[in-house]
């Protein structure tokens, strides 16, 4: 697997669980448990992170929600204020 292999499978891993945790369908998705995967052994930096809940944000095709926005504004402060 090259670098950009790698790469692009760390920020789509964190992707995915940025998701998870923005629809909060599973109760072991917590915040806690998404900057666990965000900061693990294969997770992404502080920038990011921070640039993927960007792009989801302006995704038009994820179903939006006030609790949805609300999750993921919650985990932006939240990764924003954590020692990375």
């Amino acid at each position: 697997m090259s670098s950009l292999d790698l790469r692009e499978w760390r920020l789509r891993r964190a992707r995915g669980a940025i998701e998870e945790y923005v629809r909060g369908v599973r109760k072991r998705t917590d915040i806690r448990w998404v900057l666990g995967v965000l900061k693990g052994f294969f997770g992404v930096s502080k920038d990011e992170a921070l640039m993927l809940i960007e792009q989801i944000r302006s995704d038009r095709t994820f179903m939006w929600s006030p609790e949805r926005l609300k999750r993921l504004e919650e985990l932006e402060k939240r990764i924003r204020v954590e020692e990375w």
